[in-house]
């Protein structure tokens, strides 16, 4: 079997795990399998392979779809308080399917399934799509929609598929073709967790409380406006957590937990594969009064003409303002320019991931993320602006 011909050769570093290469073999010679970390990896049958080449055409690891520029940026928040109110941020997701659904189309989005994995599912209608609001923060599966979405578009249906821009990659290169009735959207990403470390971090939190009565919400704006809570069901109450005193939170914010492809992400910079990227737009207090901060405001990136389009046609559901990339750049995981941009691999990954083996998410987490800088955080969140600036000094 030849490395040069087959996706054998990729580092394991870059692959994202959208699929596309196992969906696109024609001789069904690539399965998924979960590595060390829990991240679901191809693996290639030798006995079945032909050195076709195809899974190499179609994996964003490899081949990178053509990218636009950004076109036009906006701060935005739906004009709807009841959708606003459920959404993560601004509304703009559902701004989106609402004109999606208008025209006849269909949406694909990210949900939970029965036990709490991850999936990328279709929607025909608003009632549908209420799963899919609110973040994940976990990888998700993505490849099974790529041939159902390829068949709706053959047969003339309007998609709006919205993922991560690495999903949004290996759909076009799975595609191999330009479908105007195609809308991409993906989102300005901060890395994607292992599947396997949200498992056992849902262990410890489901031990009195099984899945289906647990409501796990990330972001839940019922908790105190717009931020990074976490709440969930417990036998005698509902618990609210930040992101600082949720250990689970707290190891994505650190990076211990999310996939290897993203330290070096292809598609985290100003030129993009979607159509329209969004996601939240942190700090947007400093560049727009014009907007209630509280109730949580988006950061949208308009990138092609066909994105132009399906702006334009939200713009009746939304308040917006213009905005600029490098205020957005600053705090809200977009990188500009074109130079590599490498982030670095904590130090205690692989320990953390061995320890999550052998003893169990409360062991790991105890060892690897209770450590000095997780309490500055705290007391920085505790602490009036005044008294931190001191603190700071003393440190």
């Amino acid at each position: 079997m030849s490395e040069a011909k087959n996706i054998s050769s990729v580092k394991r570093e870059s692959c994202t795990g959208c699929g596309a290469c196992m969906k696109s073999c024609p001789r069904n010679a690539i399965v998924f399998e979960d590595d060390e970390e829990g991240f679901p990896s191809p693996k290639i049958l030798a006995e079945a392979c032909v050195d076709c080449g195809l899974c190499r055409q179609v994996c964003p690891a490899i081949t990178v779809p053509e990218k636009h520029g950004i076109q036009k940026a906006y701060a935005i928040q739906l004009t709807d308080p009841d959708a606003l109110k459920k959404s993560t941020s601004g509304g703009f997701f559902t701004a989106l399917s609402r004109e999606i659904f208008a025209r006849g189309g269909v949406v694909y989005g990210c949900v939970w399934d029965e036990k709490y994995n991850a999936v990328i599912r279709r929607a025909e209608n608003e009632a549908e799509t209420e799963p899919m609001r609110g973040s994940k923060y976990v990888w998700s599966w993505a490849g099974d929609t790529y041939p159902e979405i390829k068949k709706e578009l053959e047969s003339g249906r309007t998609i709006l598929f919205t993922g991560l821009s690495c999903q949004v990659a290996g759909l076009k290169n799975y595609l191999r073709k330009r479908y105007d009735n195609l809308y991409t959207v993906g989102f300005l990403c901060g890395g994607s967790p292992s599947p396997y470390a949200f498992r056992e971090y849902l262990k410890t939190i489901t031990k009195n409380v099984p899945l289906d009565a647990l409501d796990l919400k990330f972001r839940d704006k019922d908790a105190g406006g717009v931020g990074v809570h976490i709440t969930y069901n417990t036998s005698k109450r509902r618990k609210c957590q930040t992101y600082i005193s949720n250990p689970y939170y707290y190891a994505f914010y650190t990076k211990v937990t999310v996939r290897r492809s993203c330290f070096d992400c292809p598609y985290r910079y100003e030129q993009r594969v979607d159509d329209i990227t969004f996601g939240d737009y942190w700090e947007v207090e400093k560049y727009h009064s014009e907007f209630d901060v509280s109730a949580g405001v988006s950061a949208v990136l308009v990138n092609t003409e066909k994105g132009a389009e399906l702006f334009d046609a939200l713009k009746s559901q939304l308040a917006f303002s213009e905005a600029k990339c490098r205020e957005i750049a600053a705090a809200n995981n977009l990188t500009l320019g074109e130079t590599r941009k490498v982030h670095t691999v904590p130090g205690f990954r692989d320990a953390f991931f061995s320890e999550l083996r052998n003893r169990g998410w409360e062991k790991a987490s105890k060892k690897y993320l209770r450590n000095k800088r997780r309490l500055l955080l705290w007391i920085k969140t505790k602490t009036p602006k005044r008294l931190w600036a001191a603190v700071k000094r003393l440190r």
